[in-house]
């Protein structure tokens, strides 16, 4: 008897590949927007950021915080704005909440350095906004060591949109393109014993025919017809315009 045994198995399930790209850069879940990649804004953002600051700083996707209804949610946290009062004013970032952000803490200063994060945002969205980008704007969480504070970002004004060209006008535009065709005078399959012996100087006889076929690349696109001319060239003239996808004339002897 055969040694064979069949064993069942319990169906492995399916293994369904997952995004490629990491949380900050792709904000499916963030922000509903399957077809935006924020990973350039981020980055971008996180630079000019970093300039302001002169720390390293890290923008990353936030959500908007919830404010009390007598209340109103600021553009920039007051956290990051003190961050950058007390870097400005000469304090230590290391002790945000200090003598230094204590002064400017109530004052319009920390307006004025709000303003300042607020409008490097800004100059990041229009140099690095996602194309076609469907969201009226993006929560970003701005962090550098212990602090971290939320930020607004609005979209930038985009461009008007080019008015489509009509499918007629691009019609027309397609004979102004040039383009490198031929004309086979005469295509046919040929044995090579036919062909033999082969010497120099050896004419090949051809059947020319009243219509012969116009090829762009590997595609016959119409049938023409060719009268001689007075200096001994051959003039083509186009009878029919029809494209025939991958309809070249067979391998054989073409003259």
């Amino acid at each position: 008897m055969s040694d064979l045994r069949i064993r069942s198995e319990a169906a492995r399930e399916e293994i369904w590949p997952e995004s490629f790209l990491p949380p900050q850069a792709h904000l499916a879940t963030v922000s509903g927007d399957n077809d935006s990649d924020f990973g350039a804004f981020l980055a971008t953002a996180g630079q000019a950021l970093s300039l302001l600051f002169g720390l390293p700083v890290a923008v990353s996707p936030g959500r908007s915080p919830v404010a009390p209804a007598s209340e109103v949610v600021p553009r920039v946290a007051q956290a990051l704005a003190g961050l950058l009062a007390t870097v400005r004013l000469g304090g230590d970032p290391a002790r945000v909440g200090g003598e230094v952000f204590g002064v400017v803490q109530g004052g319009v200063a920390l307006t004025r350095y709000a303003g300042a994060i607020a409008a490097a945002l800004d100059a990041a969205a229009v140099r690095a906004w996602p194309e076609d980008c469907r969201l009226a704007g993006l929560s970003v969480d701005v962090s550098w060591g212990a602090v971290t504070g939320h930020a607004y970002v609005p979209a930038p004004p985009m461009l008007p949109r080019a008015a489509p060209v009509p499918v007629a006008a691009l019609a027309v535009r397609v004979f102004d393109l040039p383009m490198r065709v031929r004309v086979e005078i005469s295509s046919e399959m040929a044995a090579i014993s036919a062909l033999l012996p082969l010497r120099v100087g050896k004419v090949l006889p051809i059947g020319p025919v009243a219509e012969m076929p116009l090829v762009l690349g590997d595609h016959r696109v119409g049938r023409v017809s060719v009268a001689p001319m007075a200096d001994g060239r051959q003039q083509a003239t186009i009878v029919v315009v029809g494209v025939v996808p991958g309809a070249s004339s067979m391998a054989g002897e073409r003259t």
